[in-house]
């Protein structure tokens, strides 16, 4: 079963719309053109699902319009963002989308971890979200709260704090967790799994540590970096061959190398010199 039939499983579950609201509605952002690696398309298409699409690249949001014309999906031009006029809260406060809307995917590369966090005033039944699944499982990590960066936030980081907004997460594929809202969970009890499990991935971590002589090592032969493929270990080396010894073992002349370079990896060398060309000089006149 892929994403949108597990989406689909779980929200044919969750209780139909009330009198009040009798459309079922998703959100998604970086919605792109609707239709490319969207968690949403299907339930527009085949389950009549009234939608907002927030998109903010012009000529993805020309295409989101044509592939989707009709006024039940809401089209809007905007970046999304934890707070101010374009977090999601404010932005859905423009639509007709209840407050208890019944899917929403976060998929943003980043910043995903504080979007989760923001919701205050909007509770979606059932939320999608992206993690890191470079992390392991054992690791709390969340980048910093700066858009400009793009590390993404571990599952074990994310998992805590859906817990810590009453939410529980029921299913995972490689790199999303999926949310479900406490109120719903008799439906699902049977099939809760610990994040063990779920992401399995997560449970042979790959680990960088160092040797006393300075060596970069790794339980692993290669370096994953996710999404930019796998490289050797040797181009991780921080020290150059030479000085890869315990510091103890160092002659003078390796010493003095190593000052160099290290001064040259902070940048400070040019400082140095100067530094060390005035004391000269004034030596040369006392």
């Amino acid at each position: 079963m892929g994403e949108d039939g597990l989406i689909s499983e779980i929200l044919r579950r969750l209780p139909p719309p009330s009198r009040k609201n009798i459309h079922r509605w998703c959100c998604e952002f970086g919605a792109w053109d609707g239709v490319y690696l969207s968690n949403t398309a299907r339930l527009i298409k085949e389950e009549n699902y009234h939608a907002v699409l927030i998109e903010p690249d012009k000529k993805r949001l020309k295409d989101l319009k044509v592939n989707f014309p009709q006024e039940s999906v809401i089209k809007i031009a905007s970046f999304v963002h934890p707070e101010g006029a374009t977090s999601i809260d404010s932005i859905l406060s423009e639509t007709p989308i209840p407050t208890d809307f019944d899917f929403l995917s976060i998929d943003i590369d980043g910043m995903d971890y504080y979007i989760l966090q923001s919701l205050k005033k909007f509770r979606p039944k059932l939320i999608s979200i992206e993690f890191n699944p470079t992390i392991p499982n054992s690791v709390f990590f969340v980048q910093d709260k700066n858009p400009k960066i793009k590390q993404g936030a571990s599952a074990s980081a994310i998992w805590d704090l859906a817990n810590s907004k009453d939410y529980t997460v029921i299913a995972a594929t490689e790199i999303n967790l999926f949310l479900l809202d406490d109120k719903y969970l008799d439906s699902f009890l049977a099939d809760l799994e610990p994040i063990e499990v779920l992401i399995p991935k997560g449970n042979d971590p790959q680990i960088i540590f160092s040797g006393y002589d300075g060596t970069i090592l790794s339980n692993k032969s290669n370096v994953k970096l996710g999404w930019h493929g796998e490289f050797p270990l040797s181009r991780f080396q921080i020290l150059p061959r030479y000085l890869r010894k315990f510091s103890g073992d160092y002659n003078s002349a390796e010493q003095k190398l190593f000052i160099v370079f290290f001064l040259l990896k902070r940048g400070q060398l040019i400082d140095f010199i100067i530094n060390e060309t005035k004391k000269r000089i004034r030596a040369l006149f006392l």
